[in-house]
C-alpha cells in the first residue's frame, strides 16, 4: 500500500496502470481483429478516393506491429508502476525518479503523437467536421493521457522531493 508521500498516488495509478493499459489493449485487440477497419478509420477519406478494398501485406504488417507496440507500452506501465508502488513506497524520492523515468518519454510521445497526427492530416487538420470517429477518439483519448502526465510533472496531487522532502 502506498504511503501518503507517494509519487504514484491512487488517481495516477488508476490512470497510468489501469486506464492506459486498458486503452492500449483495446487498440491491440481491435487492430488484430480487423486491421483493415483500423487502417481505414484513421483519417477521413475523400469521396473521390475511397479506402482500398484490400490492404497491401506491408500495410497489414505495419498496422499489427504498431498495435503490438501500443499494447506493449500498456504492459510496461503495469510492470514499472506496479513495481515502483509496491517496492519503493517507503522511498518516495526514488519512487519519484523511477516514475518520472517512465512518464517523461511517454509525455514526449503524447506531444509528438498529437503533432504528427495533425501534421499528417494536411489540409483536413482543421476541418473537424470531416474527421472520422476514430480520429476524434485518438485525439481525445490522447489528451486524457497527456493532461494527467503534465499534471504529474507539475507535482499536482503527488509527492515531490524538491517541495515535500524538506517537510518531514
Amino acid at each position: 500500500m502506498p504511503s501518503q508521500r507517494s509519487a504514484i498516488p491512487p488517481v495516477y495509478y488508476a490512470i497510468f496502470c489501469i486506464y492506459e493499459p486498458m486503452l492500449t489493449t483495446m487498440g491491440l485487440v481491435g487492430a488484430f481483429i480487423d486491421p483493415k477497419k483500423t487502417h481505414n478509420s484513421q483519417a477521413p477519406w475523400p469521396p473521390s478516393s475511397p479506402p482500398p478494398d484490400h490492404l497491401p501485406l506491408a500495410t497489414t504488417v505495419t498496422i499489427l506491429q504498431l498495435a503490438h507496440v501500443c499494447g506493449l507500452l500498456g504492459l510496461v506501465n503495469i510492470f514499472v508502476l506496479g513495481t515502483a508502488r509496491r517496492y519503493l513506497s517507503g522511498q518516495p524520492t526514488l519512487q519519484e525518479k523511477v516514475v518520472g523515468a517512465l512518464l517523461t518519454p511517454l509525455l514526449i510521445g503524447d506531444i509528438f503523437h498529437l503533432v504528427v497526427t495533425l501534421w499528417a492530416l494536411g489540409d483536413v487538420r482543421w476541418k473537424f467536421l470531416e474527421w472520422s470517429p476514430m480520429l476524434w477518439t485518438t485525439v481525445i483519448l490522447g489528451l486524457t493521457l497527456l493532461i494527467p502526465r503534465v499534471t504529474w510533472h507539475l507535482g499536482i496531487g503527488r509527492y515531490v522531493e524538491a517541495r515535500d522532502g524538506k517537510v518531514l
